[in-house]
């Protein structure tokens, strides 16, 4: 017996190994998803393993449960392990809604944006502590682009 494949979407897929140039953890607010998309196509990134879950950053910084954090950590060790990745991107965003939304800060750009950069600071200091040899760049999104805040 042959099973028949009905495809409902044809679009040929490279099935050469990969090294991801990043892997990419962002928040999966779609708000944001053009201006993420572009910027990583303005840096040259083609190859990336991605990961997108509620807060992006957050999960690292301040999980809800030990075990997202957890749960983040074995994908990064695969993604380095299977990929060779060397680099991690880590984003939050404005408003977001797993970290309470604009209204958190009383509407304060400076304190959301305050609070976002502490976040991805105890983010990085977290990943550098596990792998040490992984660069970390983190960024923050809102409605006029991507903003670095780390070195």
């Amino acid at each position: 017996m042959t099973t028949q494949m009905h495809y409902v979407f044809s679009y040929p897929s490279s099935l050469g190994h990969y090294t991801a140039e990043n892997f990419v953890l962002r928040c999966f607010d779609d708000r944001f998803w053009k201006v993420f998309k572009n910027f990583l196509k303005s840096l040259g990134i083609t190859h990336i393993d991605p990961e997108s879950v509620a807060g992006g950053a957050k999960v690292l910084a301040s999980p809800e449960k030990e075990s997202d954090r957890d749960f983040l950590l074995r994908e990064l060790e695969k993604s380095i392990m299977l990929h060779h990745t060397k680099k991690v991107l880590l984003f939050t965003h404005h408003d977001c809604g797993a970290y309470g939304g604009f209204t958190r800060f009383k509407n304060d750009w400076e304190a959301e944006f305050q609070f976002h950069t502490e976040e991805h600071q105890k983010a990085a200091k977290l990943l550098k502590k596990q792998f040490p040899d992984l660069a970390v760049e983190t960024y923050f999104l809102d409605k006029n682009g991507v903003v670095r805040t780390n070195e």
